[in-house]
């Protein structure tokens, strides 16, 4: 059984069909990269996925029991995800909004206990967020904040993990390392994780399995190398590119050969 699976689902905003019969199926240990030029329905697709919209055709299952009749607080103990973009809306610190990925686990207004206190420690130690852990959000810079919502998805510790660009405010090592939590837990601990990326090279390294999304279908879903094709790239983005094995560990780099235009 899947941990998460789509079935010809579908979605508009009004009459404009953005997600068109797209199934798919994620299992444990999977880390699957989603790929595709904007407007794609890559984020479409993730919210889907997560239950913040409903499909209007197709359904979501979620370990094999359709979404739309879990009660949320149980499908937040299976589903964890990361927005796009963090919005420091309440004065919290990084660790008390850590902390709120625990509140689907726990009733209300009772302590987190010591396995709990434990999990929150570990992420953020992981994301490199412990010299921050008593500084209010709003303080922080968006690469922060990002990270801090990383840590509140792990410490969620649900299943399934969906990623909306999770690394669009980082720098480029905190890109890989912050990846690499999620590829590991994937790996180590059968985690299935589907993450919107941009950067074709990083979804290469990261993935073991992409799909590339154009105009609301999947055209294309397996191995990083069986999908990242001068072709395809070419096809679904409009610029001619190489793609060449990586030396040190042979996943893809994509390589543009068009010149960028100048402008006046």
């Amino acid at each position: 059984m899947s941990l998460l699976e789509l079935q010809d689902v579908a979605f508009a905003y009004g009459d404009r069909e953005v997600l068109s019969d797209v199934s798919l199926r994620l299992e444990a240990g999977a880390a699957v990269a989603v790929v595709g030029p904007n407007g794609a329905g890559k984020t479409t697709l993730l919210r889907v996925a997560g239950g913040l919209l409903v499909p209007a055709r197709g359904r979501v299952l979620l370990e094999g029991h359709d979404l739309a009749g879990i009660p949320r607080r149980a499908a937040a103990r299976r589903l964890a995800a990361v927005p796009a973009e963090e919005e420091a809306v309440f004065p919290f610190t990084v660790r008390e909004s850590v902390e709120l990925g625990r509140h689907a686990w726990r009733s209300s207004f009772t302590r987190l206990g010591e396995d709990a206190d434990g999990l929150v420690h570990a992420a953020l130690k992981r994301t490199a967020l412990e010299p921050l852990a008593d500084r209010a959000l709003p303080a922080l810079s968006s690469g922060e904040r990002q990270r801090a919502s990383i840590a509140r998805c792990l410490v969620q510790d649900a299943p399934v993990c969906l990623l909306d660009e999770p690394t669009s405010h980082l720098d480029l090592g905190q890109r890989l390392r912050m990846l690499g939590v999620f590829r590991e837990e994937a790996r180590e601990r059968g985690r299935a994780v589907l993450a919107v990326l941009h950067d074709l090279n990083l979804a290469a390294w990261f993935a073991n399995r992409i799909l590339l999304m154009v105009d609301g279908r999947v055209v294309a879903d397996g191995t990083p190398d069986d999908v990242l094709t001068p072709e395809r790239i070419e096809s679904a983005f409009g610029t001619p590119v190489r793609v060449m094995p990586h030396p040190e560990h042979g996943t893809p780099v994509v390589v543009p050969l068009a010149q960028p235009e100048a402008t006046a």
